[in-house]
């Protein structure tokens, strides 16, 4: 299949479901405002706990935003002094509980002495706001300009939704996708919320992330992206994967599975990294291209480059390294 196929068919996969979410919408335009009312509290338990939460906060004011903010800036993020002359970059996901593992793990994070920080989404559960769920974590990195945030689903659904993003990660200038370089590296981040909801969206970061990743001259390339491309749970996002073999990228970083996973694909390495702090999750199969899984602990995902070589590793909040491994450029 040409890139050109894979393209249209994943675009045209996100075009079915926004056609048949469409239909929802216009029902619920021609509804009287008395029938809206009764029918919200019937809602709010369902947008909890099944896939229709993200069309529900389409039109459930207060519930989540979806907007088509404008994206592909890029910026040069700083690195804070560590330990070695290699940089550590740590990734971490899906950890905007405000609980104990979240504060672990960003605990561990500064520990370890990460110099810079990414996050893989959903940097907030709660209506407790950013400040507490995000800053009191990792404010240090944040003032020195060495932390860089990718966009979850409930970044976009908790509290008054994705306008509290834009609004505390103003440096980001209402961008929610972008590329940043940190030393050696170049993260592509993309905002995978909105593109499921939105077909041109999705085209629009589909055509920007190749040619971005096309005009980078970092030596090492990682795509962000809070969805995961493949998983061994049932929330694989296959829209998003991409030819990420033939345009020369490294790494796929994702959350939204509370768990620790690493797969291999045509030399494209998939790493899962959803337990920064949120409640944990178990896996449901055993996926082909599976090099390592772990369920059941906290954690964080880190890289670091020796020589020509990318030393990459999983390490747990109870100090241990569960999993490591090495890309080599050839």
């Amino acid at each position: 299949m040409s890139d050109e196929e894979r393209r249209q068919r994943v675009t045209g996969d996100s075009a079915k479901r926004a056609k048949r979410r469409g239909a929802l919408l216009r029902w619920w335009d021609t509804t009287s405002e008395s029938l809206r009312r009764k029918i919200k509290p019937l809602l709010k338990p369902l947008y909890r706990r099944f896939q229709i939460r993200s069309v529900i906060a389409w039109f459930v004011p207060g519930w989540g935003e979806v907007s088509k903010s404008p994206g592909g800036v890029a910026l040069v993020g700083n690195l804070r002094p560590g330990p070695d002359d290699a940089p550590l970059i740590a990734a971490v996901g899906d950890f905007g509980s405000g609980k104990e593992p979240s504060f672990d793990v960003a605990k561990m994070i500064s520990a370890e002495g990460a110099q810079a920080v990414v996050t893989l989404g959903d940097n907030v559960y709660y209506q407790t706001g950013y400040q507490a769920l995000v800053g009191n974590l990792y404010g240090d990195y944040l003032e020195a300009g060495a932390f860089f945030p990718a966009t979850g689903n409930h970044d976009y659904s908790e509290g008054r939704g994705i306008a509290l993003f834009d609004r505390y990660f103003d440096f980001l200038g209402g961008h929610r996708w972008y590329r940043v370089t940190l030393g050696p590296f170049e993260f592509f981040m993309l905002d995978s919320h909105q593109a499921l909801h939105h077909p041109d969206i999705f085209t629009k970061q589909y055509d920007w992330l190749e040619a971005a990743v096309a005009d980078s001259t970092a030596q090492w390339k990682a795509v962000v992206v809070h969805h995961p491309p493949h998983s061994a749970r049932s929330r694989s996002q296959k829209e998003f994967r991409f030819p990420y073999d033939k345009w020369g990228v490294d790494l796929v970083l994702s959350g939204h599975d509370h768990t620790m996973q690493h797969l291999e694909f045509d030399g494209v390495h998939y790493i899962v990294d959803g337990v920064g702090g949120g409640s944990l999750h178990k896996f449901e199969e055993l996926l082909e291209g599976t090099q390592y899984r772990l369920s059941g602990r906290y954690g964080a995902f880190f890289m670091q480059p020796i020589d020509t070589d990318l030393h990459c590793y999983f390490k747990t909040t109870e100090g241990d390294v569960v999993h490591e491994f090495t890309i080599t450029h050839q």
